[in-house]
């Protein structure tokens, strides 16, 4: 029984030690993915395309598909087929399937299951990184600025970094939003400081990933300068908030 309720302890404490550490990644991974976002949409502000700025052209196109997801229509299959497209570059690439986070653990859960057939297949077929993957590449969004870079090379009308500027926020919109929907789905496994995590987590990349394919459609656009600026405004951030807390 003395040993039973000293692991007992244990676990608790080693729970809490876990989610601890968690709650202070996501405190520290805001003001970072802030930084980034406010330098990306400020550059992107400032370049003048036909018809409007190209950070204007984006918004333009995510406030299209937040429309369309809220009033019309949610594309699952297309976003179900990303995922097909990671599991098949996974298994190429590490030799293993892509599963779904709920599939291959979702670390900090609330309850774990224990001997079922169902881990152990999580366990063989792919890691939590693996599977958390298609979730951080916005695949449409890099395909939209892959697209765009052709057509310029082989037309070159003014209309068109624009147009493509447009897709890529709308692409965008889809892949936040029908991301937000799936990880919802784990909510209830999850303790909410490991959820947050794992919505800062891929609200940061994908900015990031979108923002180094951005010079393809757009190359006044400078990805270094825009992460050497994010940069900057996190680390004012991070240095008021200690200003405020501790002095």
């Amino acid at each position: 029984m003395a040993k039973r309720s000293s692991s007992g302890r244990h676990s608790g404490l080693s729970t809490l030690v876990r989610r601890l550490v968690i709650a202070v990644m996501v405190v520290l991974l805001v003001p970072f993915a802030i930084g980034l976002l406010t330098a990306v949409v400020e550059r992107l502000d400032g370049l003048e395309l036909y018809g409007g700025t190209a950070g204007e052209w984006a918004g333009w196109g995510f406030a299209t598909y937040l429309g369309l997801h809220l009033l019309l229509y949610r594309a699952v299959g297309w976003f179900r087929a990303s995922h097909r497209v990671f599991s098949t570059l996974a298994q190429w690439l590490f030799g293993s399937q892509v599963t779904s986070v709920e599939q291959a653990g979702g670390g900090g859960g609330k309850t774990k299951s224990r001997g079922s057939k169902g881990g152990e297949a999580a366990g063989s077929e792919g890691s939590t990184l693996v599977a958390f993957s298609p979730y951080v590449i916005p695949v449409y969004a890099v395909l939209t600025c892959v697209i765009g870079s052709v057509l310029q090379r082989w037309w070159n009308h003014s209309w068109i970094p624009g147009a493509v500027m447009f897709f890529v926020g709308l692409t965008m919109g889809f892949h936040w939003l029908m991301t937000a929907d799936e990880l919802q789905q784990q909510r209830e496994r999850w303790y909410i400081e490991t959820y947050l995590l794992a919505i800062g987590i891929v609200f940061m990349l994908t900015v990031l990933v979108v923002s180094a394919c951005l010079p393809l459609t757009v190359p006044a656009f400078s990805f270094a300068a825009a992460l050497s600026e994010g940069m900057a405004r996190a680390q004012a951030i991070y240095t008021a908030l200690v200003n405020q807390l501790f002095f």
